[in-house]
């Protein structure tokens, strides 16, 4: 994005990828989070000599029961166990996809997991050990079939990488938050009184509001920080994210496309009915179109049959072309603890004739024949997935991620010109704080698939953050509270600055990816991939090349060259 001044001297209420806002009121506090990253931000097993403080613990609110939310619960469960939080944790889960599609997690959002000896946790780790399989050996290929690279996860320093059915992977979640609602530490909300739109802004609570269902009536409590981690569409982000507009270029990122539909601030005109905050709010918000369409689907050919024994992608030549394919065994569902193999892959392209296909079986017939001349077992393994099975999904993603809301009170004054009832009671406080995981926070281009990693890793930063800031002392100017609120959102801060670098990282191997394995038709990047570099690739030794391969799987995970 282009540089720009900020529209306003005060504090974002959102954050572009490399902007600089929000206050470091002490270097106790970042020293701190610090420690908490070289943690892995783990939150413990829930014993601790933390001595309960009078007045009011912090009570918090997770909005979104999917893999980010369930996992933010786990992470802050024994923060609730230990007094810092005021539990139950309540999750607001409006109904999630449970899908039968292989999906990738990779060990950075595991390792919190197995570092903990909770029972819940430990749970986590066995139940996506049993339905999940390791990736091992991986490859990269022409569509000719030529090998440019190959290399093998999980070994020395490489990380590692679990697949497993995304239906799996939500239920061993839930299964753990299940046994901390056992214990009155978490407590999930299904049904009419988990359809959160949005947060009820009448509070005379300085520092807590409640929320509000599509009902229209407010939640019986009220909360002092809201976790939202309702997706790339959220409600909570759409609402009260990107308020206050300020950008930064960051190298790297520059390919990013405009928003979708979406006003830009090069024309002034774009919008004739939108004020210019309104067009800075939407395109902070917004989504935007990626430019090519994902197929994935889960074939039915054993290992045997397809003849693989290693991962591999296909980079393409052009129209944004790509192919992978994972072999995965998943457990049979009917408990006799046999194991079924399937083959999951997906493929990428641009072409409008093939989406805009609606019968599934002639799709998947445009699908093959765009992809005729490419190496086996693609036709075969495309082939073997039925076309009622074949999920097509845009690409989309947010062009900016979204800093923590920190003062809620500002930015409904923002909107609506004050928060009603303006008492002095409510303005000597900033309102409840609001926190991003997961899509919510940046939904990133799916050339990767390490969406539910970073919602993952987010849960566990989040935990680690609030395991330093609510065991700080309370302050005295706020007597009626058992902990800091200015030190809550300076930690708030702190772990998002925190989790740039890792995003940073992600978005630049984005990038590149996509110019070398998933290049546009007549791009100068894609040329260069096409008649220089995969030539290159092409006569290099493998002692030359796969070290850079891995490097760049490991920068891509915000991983250090040498992990400790």
């Amino acid at each position: 994005s282009s540089s720009s001044s900020p529209s306003s001297p005060s504090s974002s209420s959102w954050h572009p990828l490399l902007s600089t806002s929000g206050s470091k009121r002490n270097d106790t506090m970042i020293a701190a989070s610090w420690l908490c990253r070289s943690r892995q931000y783990s939150s413990g097993s829930g014993s601790s000599n933390f001595n309960v403080r009078s007045g009011e613990r912090m009570k918090v609110a997770i909005v979104g029961g999917g893999v980010s939310g369930l996992s933010t619960a786990l992470h802050l469960a024994p923060l609730v166990a230990q007094g810092l939080i005021d539990g139950p944790i309540d999750i607001y889960d409006s109904g999630s996809q449970d899908r039968e599609i292989g999906v990738g997690v990779w060990n950075t959002a595991i390792d919190p997991f197995k570092k903990s000896d909770r029972e819940s946790h430990q749970h986590v780790c066995d139940a996506l050990q049993r339905h999940g399989t390791q990736v091992r050996d991986v490859g990269y290929r022409t569509p000719n079939g030529k090998w440019l690279a190959q290399s093998s996860l999980g070994g020395g320093d490489l990380p590692s990488l679990l697949f497993l059915r995304e239906m799996d992977l939500v239920s061993s979640l839930r299964e753990a938050v299940q046994m901390e609602q056992a214990q009155g530490l978490v407590n999930l909300k299904v049904g009419d009184d988990s359809n959160v739109q949005g947060i009820y802004e009448q509070s005379t609570e300085p520092w807590s509001a409640s929320i509000h269902y599509s009902n229209g009536k407010p939640s019986e409590r009220e909360y002092h920080l809201i976790v939202a981690t309702d997706g790339m569409n959220s409600k909570i982000r759409k609402l009260y994210g990107g308020h206050l507009l300020q950008r930064q270029h960051i190298s790297g990122t520059a390919a990013l496309p405009g928003p979708m539909d979406l006003p830009t601030t090069k024309d002034s005109s774009a919008s004739s009915s939108m004020s210019s905050v309104e067009q800075g709010q939407s395109e902070a918000t917004g989504t935007q179109d990626r430019e090519y369409t994902v197929f994935r689907g889960n074939s039915m050919l054993t290992t045997e049959e397809s003849g693989l024994d290693v991962s591999f992608q296909t980079w393409g030549e052009g129209r944004s072309q790509r192919f992978a394919v994972v072999p995965m065994k998943m457990s049979d569902e009917d408990g006799s603890g046999g194991q079924t193999e399937r083959q999951v892959w997906f493929i990428t392209i641009s072409d409008d004739q093939i989406t805009s296909e609606t019968d599934p079986m002639k799709r998947r017939t445009k699908l093959l024949e765009a992809f005729s001349d490419w190496h086996d077992p693609i036709r075969q393994i495309v082939e073997a997935t039925p076309p009622d099975k074949i999920l097509m999904e845009r690409a989309l993603a947010h062009k900016y991620c979204m800093i923590p809301v920190t003062n809620f009170n500002q930015v409904i004054h923002r909107v609506h010109g004050g928060r009603q009832p303006s008492s002095a009671e409510v303005t000597a406080g900033d309102g409840p704080a609001i926190v991003f995981v997961g899509d919510s926070f940046m939904t990133i281009d799916p050339i990767l698939a390490q969406g539910f990693t970073i919602g993952m890793e987010g849960a566990a930063a989040l935990a680690g953050s609030l395991n330093t800031s609510l065991r700080l002392p309370a302050s005295a100017d706020f007597p009626s509270l058992a902990f800091d609120p200015h030190a809550l959102r300076d930690g708030l801060n702190s772990r998002h600055e925190m989790r740039l670098d890792r995003l940073i990282c992600l978005l630049r191997a984005t990038e590149l990816v996509q110019a070398l394995g998933q290049p546009r038709t007549g791009t100068f990047l894609g040329m260069i991939s096409r008649d220089i570099i995969r030539p290159l690739m092409g006569i290099a030794p493998d002692f030359v090349k796969t070290p850079v391969f891995n490097a760049m799987m490991k920068y891509s995970l915000g991983l250090p060259p040498q992990q400790q």
